[in-house]
């Protein structure tokens, strides 16, 4: 292991310690995407917790240490700097050859499942024109911080193809 590498390693894990973060909780990282998108309209609804709920049940082994880390996040929004830092964490832990905790595999799946998390509402869980405008920009800045081609969201795809194809009358 290079001294380059060590020194980046410990780097990383001292940002993710200044997060609250420690070995054990380092893949709750990947419940902070899903989190973002949750509270980036001011609220989490109860359909958006249960979707968090679900894949955290589904993807992590849930310990004691993971499901605190998680509480936090869900009891009162994480601030901006603390998201940017995570997610940019969240990659180094990705890319760091030493790490076994997340896979950079994993990454692009954790957007698609961010953007499902801003489809679902109350009314209906998977509506893509329930994206809200705030929820555009965190999905988008998810994108950017882990460094995934997030693409166009399908409330996008949608109004794009309603402006070249308007409904007949």
């Amino acid at each position: 292991m290079s001294s380059e590498s060590v020194s980046s390693r410990y780097e990383l894990e001292q940002t993710l310690g200044e997060l609250g973060l420690k070995r054990s909780t380092y893949r709750a990282l990947m419940l902070l995407p899903l989190v973002y998108v949750a509270w980036a309209d001011g609220k989490m609804e109860q359909c958006e917790l249960s979707r968090i709920l679900e894949f955290a049940q589904a993807r992590l082994h849930m310990k004691p240490d993971t499901v605190a880390v998680l509480e936090r996040w869900l009891q009162e929004p994480p601030s901006q700097s603390y998201v940017e830092r995570g997610l940019t964490g969240l990659l180094g832990v990705a890319l760091h050859e030493e790490m076994f905790d997340v896979d950079v595999d994993e990454l692009p799946d954790l957007v698609v499942h961010a953007e499902a998390i801003a489809r679902a509402t109350a009314d209906a869980l998977d509506d893509p024109l329930a994206v809200t405008p705030e929820e555009e920009v965190a999905l988008g800045e998810i994108a950017r911080l882990l460094q995934v081609d997030g693409g166009s969201t399908w409330k996008r795809v949608l109004e794009s193809l309603r402006t070249q194809h308007p409904p007949q009358a």
